[in-house]
């Protein structure tokens, strides 16, 4: 009988190239992972810049029913402009107080503008509209949310 020589391998260990194909593996999935983190950090803050301006634009409203009816009648007609009202600024500023008790660092700037119009066939009740605008990093248009509602003219004797 003839023997034939076998060469035999360990079977305990890795080829190199089965190291590189799975660092290359992980190093795919690291990546991926950081990647998603990034974007769900950025939808995150977008998703609040949100939230912030829903808010500044409902206190807008709620505002709205508050402020005389002349007010309306010199703000309607004009397309959106700034709000006429006292104590309605323009611009809302939005704070965050900085760890440690360092003071307060400006988070993000909102643009408010309103609209009133008539509605046909009445004249105690109008339409008022709140438009809440700020930018986004890394976004070339400034974003935009309306809220509106409706304002009766409680004072008026013939409504």
């Amino acid at each position: 009988m003839i023997e034939t020589a076998r060469t035999t391998r360990s079977q305990g260990g890795f080829t190199l190239l089965e190291v590189i194909v799975a660092i290359g593996i992980l190093g795919f999935g690291l990546l991926t992972l950081a990647v998603m983190q990034l974007e769900a950090l950025s939808q995150g803050a977008a998703g609040k810049h949100s939230s912030d301006a829903a808010t500044v634009g409902r206190s807008y409203l709620e505002q709205v029913h508050r402020v005389p009816w002349t007010d309306l009648d010199n703000a309607q007609g004009l397309g959106f402009t700034a709000p006429n009202w006292a104590g309605a600024p323009a611009a809302v500023t939005v704070t965050v107080a900085m760890p440690g008790g360092a003071g307060d660092s400006i988070e993000h700037s909102y643009d408010v503008l309103w609209r009133v119009s008539d509605i046909a066939g009445t004249t105690c009740l109008r339409d008022v509209e709140v438009q809440v605008s700020w930018s986004e990093e890394n976004v070339s248009t400034a974003k935009t949310l309306q809220l509106a509602s409706r304002r009766y003219n409680y004072g008026d004797p013939s409504c």
